[in-house]
């Protein structure tokens, strides 16, 4: 894991969203580690779940990071369309991290969160070819 961490700092170093877009044109797709600083560089679209006090999903997710530490097993799946990055999966853990990162008490003995595995694939393909339509998944 570590050799990951270190390749992925040497892609990203710099500006983020070039060396992203960089990978996906070579590649097709880009599989980054981000710090939240670098996530926020990317201003993704439909990022914020929110902190609603009766999403118990959300707060069970703040809890387990709060507790072990944020888990960068499964990424976040973003989409590269029209020159912007959607986040199409992944928005209560990015909203639980940002949360545990934000709190001093919590990241007092060891920081909570320090890179976010994130996977950006070029957006979804249309639905046919007559319609012209995009479609993110539901």
């Amino acid at each position: 894991m570590r050799e990951r961490c270190e390749a992925a700092d040497m892609v990203i170093k710099g500006k983020v969203k070039k060396s992203i877009k960089k990978q996906i044109s070579s590649q097709g797709f880009a599989e980054v580690d981000l710090t939240l600083d670098q996530i926020e560089k990317l201003h993704l679209i439909n990022d914020d779940r929110g902190m609603n006090r009766e999403n118990e999903r959300f707060w069970k997710l703040v809890r387990a990071i709060r507790d072990h530490g944020y888990a960068s097993t499964d990424p976040l799946r973003i989409f590269y369309l029209d020159d912007s990055f959607v986040l199409v999966d992944g928005g209560h853990r990015l909203t639980a991290a940002r949360k545990v990162a934000e709190e001093w008490l919590s990241n007092l003995f060891r920081e909570k969160v320090h890179y976010i595995s994130c996977l950006v694939t070029e957006g979804p393909l249309q639905d046919s070819a007559d319609t012209g339509n995009r479609s993110l998944p539901a």
